[in-house]
């Protein structure tokens, strides 16, 4: 805890050490009038700092620099009452800037954003000053007599300019964010920045140090080529070469501004205005390229996660273009569907589905174009690279542009052929009597209710077995679905191939005649009949004989299943209480 405490107040005194050096030379360069200094540095040093460090340590800071603040304005400054007032007031201005930062961005964003850049602006280049200038000119002018208002506009424009000027660099430096850019630069990369400056300054020094020729514009061109190419950095360094040199060659009657016959302080104003202008240029043109290098490098993060996901996955990623080809394809499919994604590149999408298929996909196209918040889910079928036929489920989403249009549709195809093979499995199953292998009551349903739909006609028997109750109680269940089984296979084997017969449950069997008049589903059900009367089943020791009953009903379009099996069980009852072994026929 000592250690650390000696090493705050150590660093705190290089602060302060750097802060009365800065002072002293403003001070001495720039106070040509008697009153405040026109350019002021120092204020841009020490916010730059509190804006790093915890509230909590801002006190050895602030008192280095208050002191150093005092001490140079006791010698170059106004000295006598003025001198505690101001260094309060600096501190002040300081504390208010970095307040604002701290609360409202993130000290990471340096000059990385428009939001950082506003409120550094806002913060440092207009409230903290403004209000510090009011302080400055009222202590200035109660306690000397100097006029108020110059004296306060001196105080602004010089604290500002210094402020937005060198607060910037101060704060990447401070931060450790100017080292690791140089160290994330490669050899010809830092080269080329150092180039850049070099010309910055080159350039500079051609404007400022002839006063024939109204060149102020000259030093924008590599100002910007700095910006383009440096970044944060290099923009930052910029500004920094042509205010230090500007100013300096200014104060000596040097430069285009010295063409003007106004008094220097007038000319220092002008030099002023014209580096707050190359600012207010630079500084958003770095924050905007700043933002797009993060941005670029959260796409190129992202691409490279894609890309991983995409090629280790075994679900294909698919982009389309809003006109149906597709742009993008992964190279999963070479595993999923044999094929090279190459090939399929500027092809329509329909190249990867069967044509059945293809007007349901296009409908869903549709549907998540003109909804883009969608995301569209569906199953379809397609050809592998063999002709073999798989299914697919695609989950399908818009992409959309920073404008908010729709330019295509990206779509992750999972092979999902097991897991419908699967589910017809099951489906069968649900359908299916597992006794008998025929179609139970549900699957009869099903397909009666279809032919009904249809508006086909056709036939509906019922048969039942005669007496099937004293089979299970003479031979026992063993023999009684012995039974069951032979009868099923007797009576596929005596129906027509288009027939359907399903067992309804127990001892009761249904058979569906599609198409069929009512004299030919007797005829088919009277065969079913005699093969039944005519088999023994064989059960052990014992030999087991059968008979059934039956009813068949006709069927129209216009029914309801309930109805037809209604009729056919009438005509059923009425065979069973005619003495049994029989078939009717419903009214």
């Amino acid at each position: 805890m000592e250690d650390d405490r000696t090493s705050r107040w150590a660093q705190a005194l290089r602060l302060g050490c750097g802060y009365s050096i800065l002072a002293a030379g403003t001070l001495a360069l720039t106070r040509f009038d008697g009153g405040v200094a026109f350019l002021w540095i120092a204020t841009a040093l020490l916010t730059a700092r509190l804006t790093v460090l915890p509230a909590r340590e801002w006190g050895p800071p602030i008192a280095a620099c208050f002191a150093a603040s005092v001490a140079t304005s006791a010698i170059w400054g106004f000295g006598g009452a003025t001198v505690v007032p101001l260094a309060t007031i600096n501190m002040l201005e300081s504390a208010i800037g970095a307040t604002f930062l701290r609360r409202l961005v993130h000290r990471a964003e340096v000059l990385n954003s428009h939001r950082w850049l506003i409120v550094f602006i806002a913060a440092n280049g207009i409230a903290a000053p403004l209000l510090t200038a009011v302080l400055a000119g009222v202590t200035v002018s109660a306690t000397l007599g100097e006029p108020f208002l110059g004296n306060a506009l001196h105080w602004y424009n010089g604290h500002a300019l210094g402020t937005l000027a060198f607060m910037p660099i101060f704060m990447l430096c401070m931060d450790g964010e100017a080292a690791r850019m140089v160290q994330r630069m490669k050899g010809r990369k830092l080269l080329e920045m150092g180039a850049l400056l070099a010309l910055v300054a080159v350039v500079s020094a051609i404007t400022f140090v002839q006063s024939t020729a109204p060149l102020l514009f000259l030093p924008m061109l590599p100002v910007v080529l700095a910006t383009f190419r440096g970044g944060a950095l290099s923009s930052a360094a910029s500004i920094v070469i042509l205010t230090l040199i500007g100013g300096f060659a200014t104060l000596n009657g040097h430069g285009p501004v010295a063409l003007s016959d106004a008094p220097l302080g007038a000319r220092m104003q002008f030099l002023q205005l014209y580096i707050a202008c190359t600012m207010l240029t630079i500084l958003p043109a770095t924050a905007e390229l700043q933002q797009r290098a993060r941005l670029f490098r959260r796409l190129s993060e992202s691409e490279a996660r894609y890309r991983i996901l995409t090629e280790s996955s075994t679900d294909i990623v698919v982009n389309i273009d809003r006109h149906g080809r597709l742009q993008f394809v992964s190279a999963s499919i070479r595993q999923v569907n044999g094929r090279d994604p190459e090939t399929l590149i500027g092809k329509p999408f329909s190249a990867l589905l069967k044509a059945d298929d293809l007007a349901r996909a296009q409908t869903l196209f549709r549907q998540i174009m003109d909804d883009p918040e969608m995301i569209g889910v569906q199953e379809f079928r397609g050809k592998t690279r063999e002709g073999e036929d798989r299914w697919y489920e695609t989950h399908s989403r818009a992409v959309i542009d920073p404008a908010g249009t729709v330019t295509g549709i990206v779509c992750s195809v999972r092979d999902v052929t097991h897991r419908k093979a699967a589910e017809e499995r099951l489906a069968r199953a649900a359908l299916t009597d597992p006794l008998t292998g025929l179609i139970n009551r549900r699957g009869l349903d099903e397909e009666l209710e279809k032919r009904l739909a249809s508006g086909a006609g056709g036939c509906v028997a019922l048969l039942d077995l005669d007496h099937f109750k004293q089979v299970n109680d003479t031979y026992g269940h063993a023999a009684g679905d012995e039974v069951l089984r032979r009868f099923a296979t007797l009576a596929r084997s005596s129906i027509r191939d288009q027939d359907i017969i399903a067992r309804l449950g127990g001892e009761e069997f249904a058979i569906i005649l599609p198409d069929a008049t009512i004299n030919q589903a007797h005829l088919v059900c009277d065969r079913v009949r005699r093969a039944i009367g005519d088999a023994r089943v064989r059960v052990d020791d014992n030999v087991i004989g059968i008979t059934v009953s039956g009813g068949v009903a006709t069927y129209r379009g216009h029914q309801t299943a309930s109805d037809v099996l209604r009729n056919a069980d009438r005509a059923l009852y009425r065979a069973k209480n005619s003495g049994r072994d029989r078939l009717a026929t419903a009214a």
